[in-house]
């Protein structure tokens, strides 16, 4: 009776959450032919989120070895295939944008867990591969989303670079670029490239957080390999904004920054048993001088030596945690073991 009645709680809360979906999915469609096309990203964000939580409880219902990665290969399907629908759906470029990136971010991560479910890989190294994937995706969005059509006609000398290129033969008749021509394609390219900053950076905390649990602090190189991972994540996080001009991408990746510094508080007890009763203190100086570190390279500063020496510090130390950061957390996830227990 027991099981019956937790069968039908779990089935209803999965139905409720897909209709949920289905009304945010159709409301933003409603906004788009109403040409409110910012609140119709929103009802299809929120659309995709709650088919992915009916995905997550809808996985309760799978008896399973592997239940965490078995929710997330469910949550992943959900949305991705709420994703897929509406992209036949919407017409506008903001919303086809949207719903291309969560496509493709929601199908590698189902591959994922797939491949991790097949070869029995331990939910550490799945977690330090959903870090590293998303602090590479971060860095690398730019260039992944933004590209130049083939039917765009550039001036050669003014617009081409070594990074730009236009494939096929230019036309006697080229001419410049204008607002009206790019229009469309702009508001692509933004969309996709915020969702894609927004996953890739909720992938970061996520994945993260769920290293943090899974990470044996008995073994030496884990513990040391956590710390400097935790270091390099919330570096990265915290520096990478001063690249941007967006403040929605500044308070994104910085909130994203407190709350990792957060969870390598909770667990640097952990980490470092032999501290003991040393260990508040520890961390709020470590917390007390990284603020300070952090607040004082956001302090503009004026033109000259000391502005460009703060930049190219923050470049660097950017840099160094970007390449850090992935290493650290696959050795913190214990590769090392499973690739010795493979051979």
């Amino acid at each position: 009776m027991d099981a019956t009645m937790s069968f039908g709680l779990i089935t209803g809360i999965v139905a409720g959450l897909m209709l949920a979906a289905v009304f945010a999915d159709h409301a933003s469609l409603r906004r788009s032919k109403q040409h409110a096309h910012n609140a119709a990203a929103w009802y299809l964000t929120a659309g995709i989120w709650l088919a992915m939580c009916a995905g997550g409880a809808g996985a309760a219902l799978i008896p399973t070895s592997h239940p965490v990665i078995v929710a997330v290969f469910c949550m992943s399907c959900a949305a991705g295939a709420d994703a897929a629908v509406m992209s036949t759906r919407v017409t506008h470029p903001q919303l086809i944008g949207t719903v291309r990136v969560c496509m493709i971010v929601f199908l590698l991560a189902a591959l994922g867990c797939a491949t991790a479910i097949c070869l029995d890989v331990r939910p550490s190294i799945l977690a330090a591969s959903g870090v590293a994937m998303g602090v590479w995706g971060v860095q690398m969005m730019a260039n992944l989303v933004v590209r130049v059509p083939d039917r765009y006609l550039v001036q050669w000398r003014r617009y081409m670079t070594r990074r730009w290129t236009v494939r096929g033969s230019i036309p006697e008749d080229a001419r410049m670029l204008t607002d009206d021509d790019v229009h469309e394609d702009m508001q692509r390219f933004l969309a996709q490239y915020t969702a894609g900053t927004v996953c890739c950076t909720i992938c970061v905390v996520l994945s993260f957080l769920a290293l943090a649990t899974c990470v044996d602090y008995a073994a030496a190189l884990d513990r040391v390999a956590f710390i400097v991972a935790g270091v390099s994540i919330v570096l990265y996080l915290a520096l990478k904004p001063r690249q941007s001009g967006r403040p929605f991408e500044r308070y994104l990746m910085r909130g994203a920054a407190m709350v990792s510094l957060m969870v390598v508080v909770a667990f640097l007890p952990s980490a470092l048993p032999q501290w003991g009763a040393q260990m508040p203190v520890a961390i709020i100086g470590v917390c007390a001088v990284v603020g300070l570190a952090l607040g004082f390279g956001m302090i503009s500063q004026s033109n000259g030596f000391y502005s460009l020496a703060l930049s190219r510090i923050g470049d660097g130390c950017c840099f160094a945690a970007l390449c850090l950061a992935p290493v650290a957390a696959l050795l913190s996830a214990g590769l090392v073991e499973w690739l010795r227990g493979i051979v």
